[in-house]
């Protein structure tokens, strides 16, 4: 952590790290007066209940963290859950103050058949909560299909799929006045990050494996 606040005092990039929730107030105390921000990878679409094991926004939140995870593939694998308990999640992260990073994206079945557009719509659709606004939002796009696959999203493929998402946002009464910060993520790495970002309609990168290996999220950092 101390190398990496060093690296971005003398950077600007704009960096979000997501701990386990046992690790949070420690990323925070320690990245105090620096400008590296601290999320938490989920939380529970309640505040309180019995829901033994889970994590509310509320915890987060106390816990010093100020941005959250909703729909990561991996845990939307796990667990399953229909859209209103997206819905659920979004808005209950919202009334704690905290900023959603949505996450979208389509398996290779979807791909595959052609109905990709049209499943990251319903997706979109699905994910726009009442308590919604570019300023408390940013979406992640984050083919399935391109983790851990050995298949690879193109960089056609990455501005096609943006430039629909931001159609698809801007026809939503919320987002009319302006659209949240399009993020891409998927097998993100030194040897992509620089091309990946330097697409028009990609404002920045969710880092999944690549993060856990200094040397590899340094070179990330600078190919901005």
């Amino acid at each position: 952590m101390e190398k990496l606040i060093k690296l971005i005092s003398q950077d600007d990039a704009n960096i979000i790290l997501f701990p386990p929730y046992t690790l949070i107030s420690s990323f925070v105390n320690i990245s105090k007066n620096s400008n590296l921000n601290i999320g938490g990878q989920d939380c529970h679409h309640e505040d309180s209940g019995a829901f033994t094991g889970s994590i509310s926004a509320s915890m987060i939140r106390d816990s010093g963290a100020n941005f959250v995870i909703i729909g990561h593939s991996e845990v939307r694998a796990m667990h399953g859950k229909g859209p209103d308990n997206i819905i659920n999640k979004i808005q209950s992260a919202h009334e704690n103050n905290l900023i959603t990073i949505i996450c979208v994206g389509e398996d290779i079945k979807v791909r595959s058949e052609g109905e990709h557009y049209n499943f990251i719509s319903k997706q979109l659709k699905d994910s726009v909560s009442t308590t919604s606004n570019r300023n408390n939002t940013i979406i992640a796009y984050e083919p399935i299909w391109a983790i851990g696959t050995g298949n690879t999203a193109t960089i056609e493929d990455i501005y096609e799929m943006h430039a629909h998402i931001n159609n698809t946002l801007q026809d939503t009464d919320i987002f009319k006045k302006g659209n949240p910060s399009l993020l891409y993520g998927g097998s993100v790495n030194p040897e992509n990050a620089g091309e990946i970002l330097s697409i028009d309609n990609v404002s920045g990168v969710l880092v999944g494996g690549s993060s856990l290996d200094y040397s590899k999220f340094n070179e990330i950092i600078k190919s901005k």
